[in-house]
Formats: structure tokens, sequence, C-alpha cells
């Protein structure tokens, strides 16, 4: 399974909106990697990790078709990783929907709450072919070509339940941590269990001291040896690290001089990696 990701920035992207720190500005002149939308996530084309308020910029930047889309599993309700009001235009009028094209959406109850109250009224979710599945700390779910999904406690958003999510693929595992700071006992003890292909794990402080609610640079190398401590992680495993902050002080470049030498990839808009 072809997994892509669609942005690699936090709230603000990069370069912020009104920004003139050194970092946004590297970024306007250079372009390329150090331009970052908001965070999300493309598993072949039918389930998609996040709905930003870059989905349509990621579309058109990367050709991508959402039509195929069938599920769309959403970490928490803050508004760079859940932005619902595009899905209003697959609504007859706006759109027209291959037969069938049930699209389900799964999240905690505040991101049910969010697309009620913007999508609910004049014939509720059915007009937009929209389903809603409420989920949880340890929920699973088989989704399209036998992917299941595993719901795991992050350590962000504490007024809700925020996730993080692991994908089984044909016996193969992928981590998605990202929002997250250190991750609670629950989700240490389930990942112990798990031995993993590929993990994207939240970098968002880069050089900032380290939060309850993000990595750091620092953090995110501690959580890789931990993982490594635990045998958690396959021979040969994938990890990367992904979703910053321009107020981390880091660059694309910055980020890989950093990350490289712990053998740790550096995110960006557009990359493709295989589980």
């Amino acid at each position: 399974m072809r997994l892509k990701i669609l942005g690699s920035a936090a709230a603000e992207g990069t370069p912020a909106l009104f920004c003139v720190c050194d970092v946004c500005k590297r970024a306007r002149e250079r372009g390329g990697k150090d331009l970052r939308r908001r965070t999300s996530y493309l598993l072949d084309d039918s389930i998609m990790v996040d709905w930003g308020p870059d989905a349509y910029s990621s579309m058109l930047a990367f050709g991508v078709d959402y039509s195929g889309l069938r599920h769309l599993l959403i970490t928490h309700s803050h508004p760079d990783h859940w932005a619902p009001a595009d899905l209003q235009y697959r609504r007859e009028g706006f759109a027209v929907l291959p037969p069938g094209s049930w699209l389900t959406i799964h999240g905690n109850r505040k991101v049910g709450e969010s697309l009620a109250c913007l999508l609910g009224a004049d014939g509720g979710l059915d007009s937009y072919a929209l389903r809603f599945d409420q989920v949880g700390w340890g929920d699973v779910r088989e989704l399209s070509d036998g992917v299941v999904v595993e719901c795991l406690k992050a350590a962000h958003a504490p007024e809700e339940e925020a996730l993080n999510f692991l994908f089984t693929v044909a016996g193969r595992h992928c981590l998605i941590g990202n929002d997250t700071g250190p991750w609670p006992d629950e989700t240490w003890r389930r990942l112990s269990e798990v031995t993993l292909d590929v993990v994207i794990l939240d970098s968002t402080s880069g050089l900032l001291p380290a939060g309850r609610y993000h990595h750091n640079a620092q953090g995110v190398v501690a959580t890789r040896n931990e993982l490594m401590k635990l045998g958690s992680l396959a021979a040969g495993a994938v990890f990367v690290a992904n979703h910053f902050s321009h107020n981390g002080g880091m660059n694309h470049d910055d980020l890989e001089r950093f990350f490289s030498p712990h053998d740790i990839l550096v995110g960006y808009d557009g990359m493709e990696l295989q589980i």
C-alpha cells in the first residue's frame, strides 16, 4: 500500500500567514520542501488521515482524486486537522459522485458534533453521501481492501479523545503518530505488542523545549530509541519525523542535518512511502 504525505506542517503551515521569522523567510525564498501544508496522509486512494484546510491545495499539487475516498480518519477536532466545510461540496449540484461512493468519517465525539452542526440539516449526512462512525481509544475498524486500523491514545487535546492510528496491512504495521507528545502508558503497552514497519511521528516543536502535547526533535529520537529497546521496530523499519512548526526554528535542511545521523527521515509534502 502506498502512503503519501499530503502535508507536513503544524497549524500555521510554513511559511505561516503574516510571519517574518527566519524559518518563514527562508521558506518563501527557497520554496520546495520548505513549503509545508497542514498535515494529512493518503493511503492508496481510499483512506485518508485528517482533512484540514489544505485538502484542495493538495489535490491540485499532487494530482489526487478524492472521488475514490471511502474512509476518512480524523485524529482530533483542531481546525488544522479537521476542516469539514469542503465536504459540503459532495452534495448534488456541487459534484457528480460515482455510484455508491459513500464516505465514512471515523472520529471522536467532538468531530461528530462539528460535522452534524455543519452538515446535519437539510437532509442530513445522507445528502452528502457521508456516514459518521464515532471511535475512541482502543477501537478497531476494518477499512477498505482488508486494511485494519486501531485507535491509540495520543497525548494531545486533553479536552477530547485525540487519536493516533495503528494500521495493519497484509501483516505489516504502520503507525501515524500526530498530534502527540510522549505517549501515555496504555499506548506504550500496546506498541510493545507489535512490530512496526513504518512510523511517522509528531516533531512539532523542533529546537524548542519538550512539551506535554507535542514532541520536539530530541523527543522524536528518544521515542525511536525506546521503541527499539522494546523490540517494536522491525529490521529496516522506516521512521519519519513529520508535522513541523516554523516556531521550532528548523527548515528542511536543518531537520535533515539533525535527523539523518539517527536514520530518521524528514517528512515533506508529496513524500511517498510503502507499507
